[in-house]
């Protein structure tokens, strides 16, 4: 009876070890970017990075901005991957700082969309949005099960000036309301009316 409980117990501590070890390998993978986009303004100043890194059947995204004196602070900023597939007007993150802001970037295109729908916060690209925090800094990690890596690569990640409305629009005569009729409703399908793109990245896979 004896022995057989020291048996049982070698059983168990194996069973325990090999437990551990699985987690550990899983947590080890999550952690390795299989993409990344590394983030510019305007000027060509790198600005921070998204990451992209499988988290079992998932993926996580993790956002890394330690400058950020284009964007306001203690604010969010809409973030959204963006197509990037229109060749006539560029490639990749092409900006003219001589340009008003808000045509910065337009060679990102619009929303990555799988299917044609104009209603945002449906999109596949549409992202949860940043909090930029007083000293200007970001760092926000979320997991998405709707995307993949063989998807998002050679897309690009937008940053926006301003807030994502998640697609509310609220109509009326106050500051914080729009005035009816369709350009805020076609500003709010586009970006969720975020503002302006003040930082792209386009999407690479990453070598080792």
């Amino acid at each position: 009876m004896h022995i057989r409980t020291i048996i049982v117990g070698v059983v168990a501590a194996g069973a325990v070890t090999t437990s551990a070890l699985a987690i550990s390998a899983e947590r080890s993978t999550a952690n390795t970017p299989w993409a990344t986009a590394a983030m510019h303004n305007a000027s060509g100043t790198r600005i921070g990075t998204v990451s992209f890194a499988a988290d079992g059947a998932r993926t996580a995204v993790t956002v890394r901005i330690p400058l950020t004196n284009n964007v306001a602070p203690s604010a969010f900023h809409g973030m959204h991957i963006h197509a990037n597939d229109v060749t006539t007007n560029g490639d990749g993150c092409i900006a003219d700082p001589t340009q008003p802001s808000n045509t910065w970037f337009v060679s990102a295109d619009g929303h990555w969309k799988r299917t044609a729908t104009d209603i945002h916060g449906q999109h596949a690209g549409d992202l949860p949005s940043l909090y930029v925090n007083a000293d200007g800094t970001t760092v926000m990690r979320f997991v998405l099960d709707k995307l993949t890596a063989a998807e998002v690569v050679g897309k690009a990640v937008i940053l926006h000036a301003g807030p994502d409305n998640f697609a509310n629009v609220p109509v009326g005569t106050a500051d914080d309301q729009y005035t009816a009729g369709l350009t805020a409703l076609a500003k709010t399908q586009a970006t969720g009316n975020a503002g302006d793109r003040v930082a792209c990245g386009v999407i690479a896979t990453v070598t080792t």
